[in-house]
């Protein structure tokens, strides 16, 4: 059955393994812009969580919808519904404060990683499907938002920072999942080119055997009819 699903799986990874890795990059570009632009009140947060939640929401949407008819495209729409939902929010909200985006973050953080749990965990049967990825990403996603929710009193530059390294730990666990993924593709394409030549040489190889043998068979019986033709000395 696994012979099935690698090639069934790898067809799909091929056309959307870049999906995750540009997902990854945007969210490691998202850290460095938390950690390092100077964001000094929380509407300014809000508006550079509410752009990458966005993007990042279109670009799952999309995703999903491209290749529902695939194992866990429901889920990665649902995810990207719940993105898009959480960006829009900030995006709306009038004078959104930094106790509400604690709060929204944390939610969110944590909805995503058990949608993430699930989809990854569907695909641990598939042989180097990079389904441990996924987890990881997940257990992030759901440790970050906890950590979030548990301290709602933190200041602005504590959240900056947690999110900040929450999103470059996301993106790198994304960039790993989407390069594992593609591996898969390539490997079960080049088996599939070379099988029919491991096959032609296989034959030929059989064939040969079977000629030597005949030709080995033959001169035995040429050399029993030799001698029983012989005279008698």
């Amino acid at each position: 059955m696994s012979e099935t699903i690698i090639p069934t799986f790898a067809s799909v990874a091929r056309q959307v393994w870049y999906w995750t890795v540009i997902r990854g990059v945007l969210a490691v570009v998202f850290g460095v812009v938390a950690l390092v632009a100077p964001i000094s009140t929380a509407v300014s947060l809000a508006v550079v969580v509410a752009v990458f939640a966005i993007v990042d929401g279109l670009f799952e949407i999309v995703d999903g919808i491209r290749h529902r008819s695939t194992g866990g495209a429901g889920l990665r729409i649902l995810q990207g519904v719940l993105t898009l939902a959480f960006g829009v929010v900030l995006v709306v909200w009038p004078s959104i404060t930094a106790l509400a985006i604690v709060w929204t973050v944390g939610i969110w953080a944590v909805v995503v990683g058990v949608i993430q749990l699930v989809v990854a965990l569907s695909l641990r049967k598939v042989v180097r499907s990079g389904w441990g990825w996924g987890v990881v990403s997940g257990l992030v996603s759901v440790i970050f938002g906890v950590i979030v929710v548990a301290r709602p009193s933190a200041g602005l530059v504590s959240i900056i920072w947690v999110l900040g390294v929450y999103a470059l730990m996301l993106g790198v666990l994304l960039i790993g999942f989407g390069l594992q993924v593609r591996r898969l593709a390539r490997e079960v394409d080049s088996r599939t080119q070379t099988s029919p030549t491991a096959r032609s040489e296989e034959t030929a190889r059989s064939e040969e055997t079977v000629r030597s043998e005949e030709t080995a068979r033959s001169e035995e019986t040429a050399r029993s009819e030799e001698r029983a033709g012989a005279p008698a000395g």
